[in-house]
């Protein structure tokens, strides 16, 4: 199975790749949301005539690109998959694959925002009739289930791309070692906490706002978050499968 040249690119410029990059990604569109200019924050999320906002805003910049980096993550997630040979690397390929495709499914609703644009039927936001994923759904505690996939996320990111790294990173086992991320992803969960703060922060400041109304994302900011920690799976996966690919060669 050949080996991916973005992969190679992030091996041989770790600053650029966990740092540049994001950096310049989520800088244009937080830049572009905030304004004040009603054309740039279109781009970013568009606020569409007779469309409500939780279906507008899939059409935006930051929800397109966050379902292309869940796309390739997928992608690169199935290539972990069929290339690895250690069965604790393949079950966890496995897992990644599981992860990514349920992930990529609730950002589109499985669809639904697209059926319903181009019919022009929306359906109820009423908690107790709501169908179009499961992490926006309230659950028995009274509480969205998103609520608990960020404490999930949250933990997973803490202990997967911080504490693994500093303390891990120099374990013998040979299939712990390939499956710990580089140190440079720390960077990376550093730079989306302070981007997502400084989000968080302009909104709060009212920057948002046009001719009186608030952006359509006042309620969803963390979506920028959401982007810079799907770029940071998609940075994991691609290394993944550079260093799956090279243990298998001759």
């Amino acid at each position: 199975m050949r080996s991916s040249r973005f992969a190679k690119w992030i091996l041989e410029h770790p600053f650029e790749a966990h740092v540049v990059l994001p950096g310049i990604i989520s800088l244009s569109l937080i830049g572009m949301y905030f304004s004040g200019n009603a054309y740039l924050q279109n781009i970013v999320a568009p606020d569409l005539k007779n469309v409500p906002g939780f279906t507008s805003r899939e059409f935006g910049a930051l929800e397109m690109m966050q379902n292309f980096f869940l796309v390739y993550i997928s992608f690169y997630s199935v290539r972990c998959f069929l290339a690895a040979e250690d069965l604790w690397v393949k079950l966890f390929s496995f897992f990644l694959v599981i992860l990514s495709v349920f992930t990529l499914l609730e950002e589109i609703d499985y669809g639904t925002h697209f059926v319903e644009y181009f019919t022009g039927h929306y359906g109820s936001l009423a908690p107790e009739t709501w169908d179009r994923n499961w992490h926006n759904r309230i659950a028995s505690t009274g509480v969205q289930n998103v609520s608990y996939l960020k404490l999930a996320a949250s933990v997973a990111i803490s202990t997967g791309f911080v504490l693994a790294p500093l303390f891990l990173a120099n374990i013998r086992n040979p299939t712990l070692r390939l499956l710990v991320p580089s140190r440079w992803v720390i960077a990376t969960v550093i730079l989306m906490v302070l981007l997502s703060r400084l989000a968080h922060g302009l909104d709060d400041a009212g920057y948002s706002i046009i001719d009186g109304k608030e952006g359509i994302l006042h309620t969803n900011i963390s979506e920028f978050r959401e982007l810079n920690m799907y770029f940071l799976l998609l940075l994991y996966t691609l290394v993944l499968h550079e260093r799956v690919i090279v243990r298998q060669e001759p």
